[in-house]
């Protein structure tokens, strides 16, 4: 891929380049030049920092630069902290709970059936806590009250680093940990990417194959409920691996990948996220993003392998059932 380019753009010569942040510098009608920088979404548009989208005239381009984004480097401040923003916003999307209450710039997320990330407060507001409608003991108190009304266990989503007081905060006050999980994201274009050796099923619906190898019905009404497609790989007609793309904000966010039991360290997991990043180039998503508990090293190891970098982490942290309203705040 070209890195600069001058002159006039085609469309067929700025496509490869969507998804890159970019300058682009371009004639103004006044005779002078104007500059745009951000992420480009389309062969006459760019995402801005502040999120507005900024179209213009392929024809009119006097220069174009793609701009090596630090995207993966941690500690980076304000822009880290935006990146993650969006992404775990993305990522939400893609997990729809029963319910979502917004509490200032909390998100309060109900649903049945047990999983965390559909039934956890997920802060997305500013640094140390997140931004809730009140004074953060209270704000702990009412989402506590909250969870013991609808007879769940209460968890908040920390992401780390930029909400790291109200993880510390939490845990002073007796909140434990069950795991920590790293987000990893990557680049289709970047990816080490294997052919399967079999045949890859690619569905908009959930099949009974398809559930039958991932195994866990509790979260089928959340699987459904956000446009997705549903691959398997077909060796010899059994499924061996599954896995689940959503796209979101320019996104590609992949979830349940297994590879059955019997079928490990055969390269099938491989094969099926593989599958999965061909599948997002194919909706032109050319970023993709996963999770995985930081203890899964087998996994880990896998994704660096193909490319996948870690981005962030977080960490849910769970109220201990020997603790009150008062005690925890």
């Amino acid at each position: 891929m070209r890195t600069h380019l001058a002159g006039a753009q085609s469309e067929k010569e700025l496509a490869p380049l969507i998804g890159h942040r970019v300058s682009i510098r371009l004639h103004d009608d006044g005779g002078g030049y104007r500059d745009i920088l951000g992420y480009l979404e389309s062969s006459n548009s760019v995402k801005k920092k502040d999120g507005a989208i900024a179209e213009f005239d392929p024809k009119k381009i006097a220069a174009l630069r793609v701009v090596i984004d630090a995207e993966f480097r941690a500690g980076a401040g304000a822009p880290l902290s935006m990146r993650i923003r969006d992404l775990e916003i993305a990522a939400a999307k893609t997990w729809p709970s029963d319910s979502l209450e917004l509490f200032g710039q909390w998100q309060i997320r109900i649903s049945k059936g047990f999983s965390y990330r559909a039934n956890s407060v997920l802060p997305l507001g500013a640094p140390p806590f997140g931004d809730p409608p009140l004074e953060i003991s209270e704000a702990v108190n009412y989402v506590v009250s909250k969870y013991l009304e609808h007879k769940l266990d209460p968890v908040f989503h920390v992401t780390l680093p930029i909400h790291q007081e109200l993880d510390r905060y939490l845990s002073e006050k007796g909140w434990e940990s069950p795991y920590e999980i790293l987000v990893m994201v990557g680049d289709t274009r970047e990816l080490t990417l294997k052919e399967a050796h079999g045949e890859i099923i690619n569905d908009k619906q959930l099949s009974d194959s398809w559930l039958n190898l991932q195994g866990d019905h509790t979260v089928n009404e959340i699987l459904e409920r956000y446009p997705s497609q549903f691959l398997q790989l077909l060796i010899n007609e059994e499924t061996v691996s599954v896995g689940r793309l959503s796209i979101a904000d320019g996104w590609g966010i992949l979830t349940r990948i297994f590879v059955g039991e019997v079928h490990r360290n055969k390269g099938y997991g491989e094969e099926i996220i593989s599958a999965m990043a061909r599948a997002a180039e194919n909706l032109e998503c050319n970023k993709l993003a996963l999770q995985v508990n930081s203890d899964n090293l087998a996994a880990i190891k896998l994704y660096e392998k193909m490319g996948f970098k870690v981005h962030h982490t977080y960490r849910y942290r769970k109220l201990l059932e020997n603790k009150n309203v008062a005690e925890c705040c």
